[in-house]
């Protein structure tokens, strides 16, 4: 076992421990109402997350199909979609970083595939959650988005280690450790958050991970195994 690659929302950071500022509030601010907004707010999401579409152009997009006053309001908006994202990484827990502290001191090689938008990947960009990853793959960088496995595979690239080599967790949205496991992965769900609203059921089948420190002691069992 060489190296661990993480998912990034609800795995290393949860965004329910800063006030929220998803779809609803967001259509509140804009003065619409949310089952008028989420329609058009879902069409946008796969070309926010490939980086088509920054928060700001998807917000004058839904403008053009609805009556709201813009850009004033898209303005003010975005500062707080901003806000809110930076404020989720100023609350990174203690025992993710120790995990990750261990980790590195297991001779682990760190590596990140994350889903995210424009907005978050300018909060994980300045988190302190950087200097422990060997690699950031980011979606809305690359113009890709998990599950597509070139994601994996160019992490693996990065962090010179073949799929039986790695370990790959995150709590399972997007058929991202199912995918794990097809490659040759070894998927690990990440469990810590999953009372999170919105979070992603337990996987039959997929090895669980109560708590953070389970994830160095799956590490250094495979490590040992190989030695």
């Amino acid at each position: 076992m060489k190296a661990v690659i993480f998912d990034m929302f609800e795995t290393l950071v949860t965004l329910h421990n800063a006030p929220l500022y998803f779809g609803k509030e967001i259509a509140d601010d804009l003065g619409i109402p949310a089952e008028e907004f989420y329609p058009l707010w879902h069409q946008t999401e796969d070309d926010r997350s490939k980086g088509i579409l920054r928060f700001e152009e998807a917000l004058t997009w839904i403008g053009e199909h609805m009556t709201f006053p813009y850009p004033e309001r898209i303005a003010a908006v975005s500062e707080k979609r901003r806000a809110f994202k930076e404020e989720a990484f100023r609350h990174v827990e203690d025992r993710i970083l120790q995990m990750l502290k261990e980790l590195k001191g297991h001779g682990a090689k760190i590596g990140l595939i994350s889903n995210c938008f424009w907005e978050e990947a300018e909060a994980i960009h300045n988190s302190s959650l950087v200097p422990y990853f060997d690699t950031m793959l980011l979606s809305c960088e690359l113009g890709m988005q998990k599950p597509e496995p070139e994601l994996y595979y160019r992490c693996m690239r990065e962090l010179q280690a073949a799929p039986e080599e790695c370990l790959y967790v995150g709590d399972g949205g997007s058929r991202e450790l199912e995918t794990a496991a097809e490659l040759g992965l070894h998927p690990l769900q990440a469990g810590w958050y999953l009372a999170t609203p919105g979070s992603s059921a337990r996987k039959e089948g997929i090895p669980f991970a109560e708590k953070p420190e389970d994830v160095v002691r799956v590490f250094r069992n495979c490590l040992g195994a190989v030695q």
